[in-house]
């Protein structure tokens, strides 16, 4: 049986993605909970956002990822899994 190809990236990005990622996991818990609970407004979640700069980071952490994907997989292969995730779409 053959082997999957690796996607390799440096220590220093990914100890950087799974802070990211730890950080996003425990803070959207914990936002999401108080937001259930109606102990927070809701302006809550984009302050939290805004404040730690999430979409910026989440940007970067996904450009190394693709980076990485595009020497393991080829550019046309890693538009193709871009293309294939989920996409918000405002409700009609």
């Amino acid at each position: 049986m053959m082997e999957a190809p690796s996607v390799k990236i440096p220590l220093a990005d990914a100890i950087e993605a799974a802070k990211d990622l730890n950080e996003y996991v425990v803070c959207f818990d914990r936002i999401f909970s108080r937001l259930g609970t109606g102990e927070y407004r809701p302006e809550i979640l984009a302050d939290y956002m805004a404040d730690r700069q999430v979409m910026q980071r989440l940007a970067r952490l996904r450009e190394k990822v693709f980076d990485a994907l595009e020497v393991a997989i080829g550019i046309d292969e890693a538009e193709r899994v871009a293309e294939e995730a989920y996409f918000y779409e405002d409700p009609a």
